[in-house]
């Protein structure tokens, strides 16, 4: 039998993540209660940032969903609220319709304009608090966690799961040909 509490003091002592889980829950009750003057969240702020580093032409959804290392579904679901408040815009790209572009609106450059210097003061104090070189590692540090994430060995990745709710398709088999005498 599994004794779980002693399970749980394992994986919460030595799995790096639970404490990447931990540490950005913390960083981000931080900057939530930091920006909370402003009415953002820490994530709708890097939202609102992403977008407005993209230009005037707009984001792709899907590019904005690889930037931000969120699935589509999430970004959608996070964006909505966004949009809903003047934001950002969510448009049709012309030539195809299929495809989302997101736009940040006037009112969403002000947003990150009253946002921005609460955010830099809280990053000032963190990395203040944690040490110039050691600020600098840790950035370094998730930003290799990052990647080693976002590019997973190819031969260890299982085979795609059928979407939610759905049953997966059988394979289609290619129908026998019958000579035109045996039809």
């Amino acid at each position: 039998m599994v004794d779980f509490a002693r399970a749980s003091e394992i994986i919460a002592s030595q799995c790096a993540l639970v404490r990447v889980r931990r540490a950005s829950r913390a960083l981000t009750r931080l900057y939530d209660e930091a920006l909370r003057p402003s009415g953002l969240q820490a994530t709708q702020l890097t939202m609102l940032v992403a977008v407005a580093t993209c230009g005037d032409g707009g984001v792709k959804l899907g590019a904005l969903a690889d930037g931000l290392v969120m699935d589509r579904t999430t970004l959608t679901r996070n964006l909505a609220p966004l949009e809903r408040a003047g934001l950002l815009r969510v448009a049709r790209a012309p030539d195809d319709a299929r495809v989302r572009l997101i736009f940040l609106t006037r009112q969403g450059e002000r947003a990150i304009e009253a946002a921005f210097p609460l955010w830099e003061r809280t990053q000032k104090h963190v990395r203040e608090r944690l040490g110039p070189s050691e600020a600098d590692a840790l950035r370094e540090e998730l930003g290799r966690v990052v990647a080693l994430a976002a590019r997973p060995e190819t031969s260890e990745r299982p085979a795609k799961a059928p979407a939610r709710g759905r049953p997966a398709r059988p394979a289609k088999r290619k129908a026998k040909r019958r000579s035109p005498e045996a039809r």
